[in-house]
């Protein structure tokens, strides 16, 4: 089976001087550009759909929390109850808290996708029935929240109805009174986006892939806040609140907030399996590859001292890595490149390197994307081992709400680890692929010198 690259950058020939051994290009479209290999196209689930799966497994997790808390003896002999759960202990206002808050998203989007049955809008019609959507949602939303809150203040204590209300407080210190972050799991920030992702345009200029770096790092970082903070927030809704608010009356605690944990791990990994899609790793591993990583050198690891390294007309003395230069900012850097900045070595470890030499946050961008197959084989072993365990305490469980409950959860995992384990293989078999050929290209350019 072939494997299509795409070679990106300039359409005309790659020219580099052999006596240019530091890989200095200042002009960029002579830089020998990463090569990539096509992302498959294949199906994955809208943001409707996610929101509708997420939605549905937190109601139900919640329900299960509900039956472990408030279940009855109904199958003992001597039980003068028919009922298997007390519903009357249950406060509605609670119930219906929950429901809101977490169908918040679903409903959102079911009413954004509204303005696809009317053809005829403009964009600008578009953006404006957004907005009025956004607000008149956001503001009946609240109220109804607010309204559930304040008849639960009418039964309870000032303590119950704060722990009820402070993951709101936590979500306006973290992101501010943004509506939208409240609404959607994901949204676009300022730069270039098509279908809800962003895009990478494969340029060979420095700044503008820089640039670029700056817009993916804002949107991968709305994301990952996103990710942790809607896994807590449902479980500590789901799992926990109902705890909290749980009458007088006997329930197995360890169990409960086991319970509580499981739901925490189910929730992080289902949002991560929606918040970070293999199409959405691939378009930020192929930025990586532009942006290259600068790696900090011993002065004693190059031989001589820092006078023999300095570089201040551009041309160096000779090192054991090849030639030392000052680094400049519009200038493509290939690999094993040696460049000085700031009095201090580094040496250039991608394909081609652009990035700003001891900058911390471009180095964890290349670290973290240059193979993103590892971020999802480490998803897939945490789902396996969800997996597995929820099949474990089912071995154990005799109560039959803890059958239930778990039986629940441990089946609606089997949906996130399939969309993980796809994700892993086939980022797998794309990036072997690719660093095959890039060390393939490396060579044959080294044989051609």
């Amino acid at each position: 089976m072939g494997v299509e690259v795409q070679n990106e950058g300039s359409s005309g020939p790659i020219t580099r001087d052999k006596n240019n051994s530091a890989g200095v290009y200042n002009n960029a479209d002579n830089a020998p550009m990463p090569k990539h290999i096509p992302f498959p196209d294949f199906p994955g689930s809208s943001e409707l759909l996610n929101e509708l799966i997420m939605f549905l497994f937190i109601t139900f997790a919640a329900a299960m929390q509900f039956i472990n808390l408030y279940r009855t003896m109904w199958w003992v002999p001597e039980s003068n109850t028919t009922r298997t759960v007390n519903v009357y202990l249950i406060e509605p206002y609670l119930v219906a808290f929950i429901v809101l808050l977490m169908s918040r998203r679903f409903v959102f989007c079911l009413l954004i996708r509204g303005q696809e049955l009317l053809q005829d809008l403009s964009t600008e019609h578009r953006r404006i029935y957004k907005k009025i959507v956004k607000y008149s949602f956001s503001s009946c939303l609240l109220t109804l929240l607010a309204f559930c809150v304040y008849k639960i203040y009418t039964k309870q204590s000032f303590m119950p109805v704060f722990l009820l209300v402070y993951p709101l407080v936590i979500y306006v210190l973290i992101f501010g009174f943004q509506i939208e972050s409240f609404l959607r799991s994901s949204y676009e920030v300022e730069g270039a986006y098509f279908n809800g992702m962003p895009m990478h345009c494969c340029s060979t200029s420095p700044d503008t892939i820089r640039e670029e770096i700056v817009v993916l790092k804002n949107d991968f970082n709305i994301r990952f806040k996103q990710i942790v903070f809607t896994s807590l927030l449902n479980a500590y809704y789901a799992g926990v609140v109902p705890c909290l608010f749980a009458v007088s009356m006997y329930y197995n605690v360890l169990w409960a907030y086991q319970n509580a944990l499981y739901i925490w791990i189910s929730c992080l990994t289902m949002a991560c399996a929606f918040g970070f899609p293999a199409k959405y790793s691939d378009i930020l591993h192929r930025a990586s590859l532009h942006l290259g990583y600068w790696s900090r050198m011993e002065m004693r690891a190059i031989g001589g001292n820092s006078s023999n390294a300095s570089c201040n007309n551009g041309n160096g003395s000779g090192t054991a890595g090849g030639a030392t230069t000052v680094w400049k900012p519009n200038t493509v850097w290939t690999q094993d490149s040696i460049v000085k900045c700031n009095g201090e070595l580094f040496s250039a470890s991608g394909p081609v390197t652009v990035a700003l030499p001891g900058n911390s946050s471009h180095s964890r961008f290349y670290k973290l994307f240059r193979n993103p197959a590892i971020i999802y084989m480490l998803l897939t072993g945490l789902q396996a081992a969800v997996v597995l365990a929820g099949i474990l305490v089912l071995y154990y469980a005799v109560e039959w709400h803890f059958i239930l409950s778990i039986s629940f959860a441990t089946f609606t995992n089997q949906f996130t680890f399939f969309k993980i384990m796809r994700d892993y293989l086939v980022t797998k078999r794309i990036y072997t692929a690719e660093t095959a050929i890039a060390e393939q290209t490396k060579t044959n350019a080294l044989h051609s010198n």
